[in-house]
């Protein structure tokens, strides 16, 4: 595995609070399934409108579907 792979499974996806600025974990599975993300440092509450974000939500769900078939494929190639 090359160090550019690596880099990329070690950072986490996420944002930052816009209240203190604390890092946000999150993942794919848990915005489409979730109807709100709270900071772990400020405890701020950030809703999600799934109505605005159809668009995203769209492509996440996209997202989603492509990363589970390529690890269905993985197991049965590896």
């Amino acid at each position: 595995m090359s160090n550019v792979e690596e880099h990329a499974r070690e950072q986490k996806a996420g944002m930052k609070c816009p209240q203190c600025g604390a890092f946000i974990e999150t993942s794919i599975f848990e915005l489409l399934t979730t109807n709100a993300l709270v900071c772990p440092a400020c405890h701020l509450r950030l809703s999600i409108d799934r109505m605005k974000s159809k668009p995203a939500f769209d492509a996440l769900r996209k997202v989603q579907n492509a990363k589970r078939n390529l690890e269905q494929k993985s197991k049965f190639n590896g």
